[in-house]
């Protein structure tokens, strides 16, 4: 929850006091006054009962709110999961085309090889001329 949210709690005050002017008409009340008193009591407890279902309703808001996001939550975490589970079969895979590779790569230079010696053993054999010798020039010491 941000710091910017904030919340009411509803004080017990004025239901204790309801309960005390009723205690009060109770025992010293004249008509009139009992009457004025019961109506501020009443208005009281309509505001009471009006805060707390203004509560009530905000709570609900915010728990449709939460739901929503919970979901969410949870669609981006299996997606997560999700992707996890693929990658080691993507691994799996790179590693079997990489055993392939070698072994193709193996095959290809054995055949290589081969076509190269048959290549050899069908040339005729030819000979080279020697290579005349380089006559070497030596300075002479100091």
């Amino acid at each position: 929850m941000t710091e910017s949210e904030e919340f009411e709690l509803v004080p017990l005050s004025p239901v204790r006091r309801m309960e005390k002017r009723i205690d009060r008409l109770e025992k010293y009340g004249s008509n009139q006054e009992m009457v004025r008193e019961l109506m501020d009591i009443i208005k009281a407890n309509q505001q009471v009962v009006d805060d707390i279902v203004k509560i009530n309703s905000e709570i609900i808001t915010r728990v449709s709110d939460l739901s929503l996001s919970v979901k969410d939550l949870s669609e981006k975490v299996n997606d997560f999961l999700d992707r996890i589970e693929v990658a080691p079969e993507h691994v799996e895979q790179e590693d079997k085309s990489k055993e392939m590779e070698e072994k193709f790569d193996a095959r290809m230079s054995k055949i290589e090889k081969r076509i190269n010696a048959l290549i050899l053993a069908t040339m005729p054999k030819v000979r080279r001329p020697m290579a005349v010798p380089i006559e070497r020039i030596e300075r002479p010491l100091p």
